[in-house]
C-alpha cells in the first residue's frame, strides 16, 4: 500500500538531495515537502537546475534554516510546521572529507541529535511514520552492535574527523529510534556518482578526486590496483530508493546498502584506465598497497601532492562483502534499477573535468541533459500564447570555446526550446575517440540532431558552421533552417598543422598571450571587444588534457584541405540556409562555392556571437529562425 507523506527534509539542495526532492515532488502520491535550505536564493537556483517549476510550488516549501544552528535555526512557526511530518529524510551535511572536528560535529552528531528531538516529538503527539537517514557505506554500526558500541568508538578516534561524527550520528539516531519506538530506514550509499542518463556530477569528491589525480598524471601508480574497487552508485537510483521508502504506508526497520555487486564492476586498475583514457593521458603501469600510499601522502612530500589519504578509505578490498538482500528486495519490490550505466562514464568522468576546471559553472535556468553522446545544456521554451515552441534551436560552438559560451546568445531566444551541445573532447562532453577527429564530431552531431523529436534549427559558429554544413548534407529532412556564423570553410593557417607543437603551446598559454592571439587571428576587433569572462573560461578549459588533445587535434585537422568537401546536397536547399559573416575576420575569407547562398555581412569580427549575442540574435531573427 502506497500512501501519500507529509515530508520534512534535509539535504534537498545537495548532490543527492536535490534528486531525492525532484523524485519525491514529481511523485503520483503528491507528497507535501518541507525542505530546510539555508537561503532562498540556493533553493530557487536548485529549482530551477533541476526543472522544478511552479507546478510543484504547492507542493514543496523552502524553510530557512541551518544544521549547525541550535534547534536548526527554525523559526516558531516553521517548527510547527515541521511537526506535522509523517516522515522525516535526513540527508544533510556536506560532502568534505577535511572537515576539523568542531565543525564535523556541528552538522552531523550535533544536528542529529536536534532531527531526533523533532522526530521524538512527532512521534509522542502523533506517531511519526518513517525516519529515513543517509549515511556512508563504511559505517561499522549495524542493530547487532547498537548496545555495545564501545570497541568500535574506541577504533572511531583513528578516522578523520569527518567519518567519524558520521558514524557516531548514525550510532545515535539507531539507538534513539530503538529505544522511542519509530521505523527507520538506515540507507548506506557507496561512492556517488552522476546520472545514470547524463553523468552530471555536481559533487566532485569522491571520484572527483581520481579523475583530478588522473588529469595531473599522477594515477600512473594505481592505489589498490586490482585487489581492490571502488564501489559506485547513480545519484538518480539513490534518489529513486529514497523515494519508494517515502511511499511505504507500514515501513519496517532496515539498513540497506546500495552498490554494484563487486562480480562485474571494475576493479581500481580498469577503472583508472577508463578515466585515463577518456582524459586522453597515459594509462597506469602499475600498483600500490592503499595502506602504503595513505602513509605516503600524510608525510610533508606527500601533502604537496594535493591528494587527502582519506580519500583511500572509500577502497575496499574485492573480497569485502556488504550486505545487499535488504536493498535488492526493495528495488525488485518497485521496479528500481541499481546497477551503474557503464556506457554513461565517460560522460561521468567528462563532466567531473569540466567541473573541476572551472572555478564558477552559472547555467540557471538550463537544464543538463545528453543527445547522442553529447552533453547539452537545454530549456523549454513556449510561444507568446503559451503553445509549445514548434521547432528546436540548436547552438553548435567552435573552438577556445563550448555550450557556455553561446549561453548569452541562447538567452535571447527565451520564447523558444534551446539545445546548446558540447562537441566530443569539448566541455563537458567525452571525446569520441574516433580516428578521424572532424568525422567523429560531426557523427556525433548527427546523432545528437537525430535524437530531437521536433523539427532543428541549426547554428553553429566557426568550426561548429562547419561541421553544421556537413550534418545538413547527411540528415536535410531533420533541420528546417541552417544558420552559419563566421563558418570555417577553407584551411587553418599551417602554424596548427602538428598537434603536439599546439597542445604544447596551449599549455603554456596564459591570459597575456591569449588576449595577443585572439587579436592576431582577428577574433575580436580590439581589446575591449573580448569579454572578460571568455578569457577565464578558455584558460580554465585549457587546463583539462582532454580538452587540450582534443583542440590541438582539431586544429590540426582543421588545416588540411581534406576537411572541406562538403556534399553537393547543400545546393538544393539554398532557402532554408543562411551566412551570417563578419567582414573583419582577416583570417578566414568566405569561398566563392557559398556566396550564392543568403549572406548577411555585418561590420564584426570572427567571434561576434560571443563578443555580440544580442545583435547576432537580431540579424538571426531578420534572417527567419
Amino acid at each position: 500500500m502506497l500512501l501519500m507523506a507529509h515530508i520534512f527534509m534535509t539535504g534537498s539542495t545537495g548532490f543527492i538531495g536535490r534528486y531525492a526532492l525532484k523524485e519525491l515532488a514529481i511523485s503520483k502520491e503528491n507528497h507535501i515537502i518541507h525542505a530546510l535550505v539555508r537561503s532562498h536564493a540556493k533553493w530557487e537556483q536548485v529549482c530551477k537546475q533541476m526543472g522544478l517549476g511552479r507546478e510543484h510550488a504547492g507542493r514543496i516549501t523552502p524553510i530557512i534554516g541551518d544544521l549547525s544552528a541550535p534547534h536548526l535555526g527554525l523559526s516558531a512557526p516553521d517548527r510547527l510546521m515541521v511537526q506535522k511530518a509523517d516522515v522525516i529524510i535526513h540527508a544533510g551535511g556536506p560532502m568534505d572529507i577535511l572537515l576539523g572536528e568542531d565543525e564535523a560535529r556541528a552538522v552531523f552528531l550535533q544536528a542529529a541529535e536536534e532531527m531526533l528531538g523533532i522526530a521524538e516529538e512527532i512521534h509522542k503527539y502523533k506517531g511519526l511514520r518513517h525516519f529515513i537517514h543517509l549515511v556512508g557505506f563504511k559505517s561499522p554500526f549495524t542493530d547487532d552492535n547498537i548496545h555495545s558500541p564501545d570497541s568500535i568508538i574506541d577504533h572511531l578516534g583513528q578516522q578523520p574527523p569527518y567519518e567519524r561524527m558520521k558514524f557516531l550520528a548514525d550510532l545515535r539516531i539507531r539507538q534513539v529510534a530503538k529505544r522511542a519506538g519509530f521505523s527507520l530506514s538506515v540507507v548506506h550509499p557507496s561512492v556517488v556518482i552522476g546520472s545514470s542518463k547524463h553523468g552530471e556530477t555536481v559533487q566532485t569528491g569522491g571520484l572527483g578526486i581520481l579523475v583530478k589525480s588522473a588529469a595531473r598524471k599522477m594515477m600512473g601508480i594505481v592505489p589498490g590496483g586490482s585487489s581492490h574497487w571502488l564501489p559506485l552508485v547513480h545519484v538518480d537510483h539513490v534518489a529513486a530508493f529514497i523515494g519508494a521508502l517515502a511511499r511505504e504506508a507500514l515501513p519496517v526497520n532496515g539498513t540497506y546498502y546500495l552498490l554494484d555487486e563487486k562480480n562485474g564492476s571494475p576493479s581500481m586498475t580498469e577503472l583508472v584506465t577508463v578515466i585515463t583514457k577518456e582524459l586522453r593521458v597515459g594509462k597506469p603501469v602499475g600498483s600500490v598497497s592503499p595502506r602504503i600510499l595513505s602513509k605516503v601522502l600524510d608525510s610533508p612530500v606527500g601533502r604537496k601532492l594535493g591528494i587527502p589519504k582519506e580519500s583511500l578509505d572509500f577502497i575496499v578490498k574485492t573480497d569485502e562483502a556488504y550486505p545487499l538482500a535488504a536493498a535488492r528486495e526493495v528495488q525488485h519490490r518497485y521496479g528500481l534499477a541499481h546497477t551503474v550505466n557503464t556506457s554513461i562514464m565517460p560522460a561521468t568522468i567528462a563532466d567531473l573535468d569540466f567541473r573541476l576546471v572551472h572555478s564558477q559553472v552559472v547555467t540557471d535556468g538550463l537544464v543538463r541533459g545528453k543527445r547522442g553522446p553529447l552533453a547539452t545544456l537545454e530549456r523549454n521554451g513556449t510561444r507568446y500564447n503559451g503553445t509549445a515552441a514548434a521547432n528546436t534551436i540548436v547552438f553548435v560552438h567552435g573552438t577556445l570555446s563550448s555550450a557556455d559560451c553561446l549561453l548569452p546568445l541562447a538567452e535571447q531566444f527565451l520564447e523558444s526550446t534551446v539545445c546548446l551541445v558540447d562537441l566530443p573532447g569539448f566541455g563537458r562532453s567525452p571525446y569520441h575517440h574516433g580516428r578521424n577527429v572532424l568525422e567523429g564530431h560531426i557523427e556525433s552531431l548527427v546523432e545528437a540532431i537525430r535524437s530531437i523529436d521536433t523539427p532543428v534549427t541549426l547554428i553553429g559558429h566557426s568550426l561548429g558552421g562547419l561541421l553544421a554544413a556537413h550534418v545538413y548534407a547527411r540528415v536535410p529532412e531533420r533541420i528546417r533552417r541552417l544558420h552559419l556564423l563566421q563558418p570555417v570553410l577553407h584551411r587553418a593557417p599551417k602554424m596548427y598543422r602538428s598537434p603536439l607543437l599546439t597542445e604544447a603551446a596551449l599549455r603554456r598559454l596564459r591570459a597575456p598571450g591569449l588576449k595577443k592571439q585572439l587579436l592576431a587571428q582577428s577574433c575580436f576587433t580590439d581589446l575591449s571587444d573580448i569579454p572578460p569572462a571568455y578569457v577565464t573560461y578558455v584558460l580554465e578549459e585549457l587546463q583539462s588534457p582532454r580538452v587540450r588533445k582534443t583542440t590541438a587535434e582539431t586544429f590540426s585537422a582543421l588545416s588540411r584541405a581534406k576537411s572541406f568537401r562538403l556534399s553537393q546536397n547543400m545546393s538544393l536547399r539554398k532557402d532554408g540556409i543562411s551566412i551570417l559573416w563578419g567582414t573583419q575576420d582577416r583570417v578566414y575569407r568566405l569561398p566563392e562555392s557559398f556566396r550564392s547562398m543568403r549572406t548577411l555581412e555585418i561590420p564584426a569580427a570572427h567571434n561576434f556571437p560571443i563578443s555580440h549575442p544580442e545583435e547576432t540574435a537580431k540579424y538571426l531573427r531578420q534572417l527567419g529562425i
